[in-house]
């Protein structure tokens, strides 16, 4: 069957920072150490424990907060691949919104947007977290028309096992563990992207 939709992780994915979270810390020079540990240690969920990290960040100038980067290589030749395919182009983060600089390449892109007072860090928006990515891949779908199991999912943590789990097709790609390795039908491993773009290709060309 021809894919309808491919939705894809970002960090680690398409960057080369496996955390949009602690890439901005450092940048920041923000020590969050106590809010990833009262998380871990259950006292906390997510979305508190992001609020809690953007709070650090709190009136940090925007220009700042939106930490330009270099995107993986092969990033280009992805997109203008995902083009041509004609599927729907979806990308679902649970990393922090100046990922954004990628959105050009999506239809939808869903992730964690801080929120500005004037010129200022003053919030986030908490959309994805770090479980309910199949959720929201689902609710996108729906929203086009499009079943899951005409979704190829592509993801390197375990954040991205549940995108596997209701996708049709699944891709990690550099997975970070072998529970990711073993959640998806196919493993890719490059520094680059041009591999998961060839590859994509072919699954296109053969459906």
């Amino acid at each position: 069957m021809r894919p309808r939709a491919v939705a894809l992780d970002v960090d680690g994915v398409l960057t080369y920072f496996k955390s949009a979270w602690q890439r901005l810390h450092k940048i920041l020079g923000v020590n969050a150490e106590i809010n990833r540990a009262l998380y871990y240690a259950g006292y906390i969920d997510y979305v508190e424990w992001a609020i809690a990290d953007v709070e650090l960040w709190r009136g940090v100038p925007r220009h700042m907060a939106e930490a330009r980067f270099t995107p993986r290589h092969g990033f280009d030749e992805l997109c203008s691949t995902l083009a041509k395919m004609g599927a729907l182009r979806i990308a679902i983060s649970a990393g922090v919104g100046y990922t954004r600089q990628l959105s050009k390449c999506f239809d939808e892109f869903l992730v964690n947007d801080l929120i500005y007072r004037g010129n200022a860090v003053d919030g986030v928006e908490v959309v994805v977290t770090n479980t309910n990515k199949g959720d929201v891949l689902r609710s996108v779908l729906s929203k086009y028309g499009i079943s899951p199991d005409e979704a190829i999912a592509v993801g390197d943590s375990e954040t991205d096992i549940p995108l596997f789990r209701i996708a049709g097709f699944s891709i990690a790609f550099n997975p970070t563990s072998e529970a990711v390795a073993r959640a998806a039908n196919v493993v890719i491993r490059s520094h680059s992207l041009t591999p998961l773009a060839k590859y994509l290709r072919a699954i296109t060309a053969n459906s």
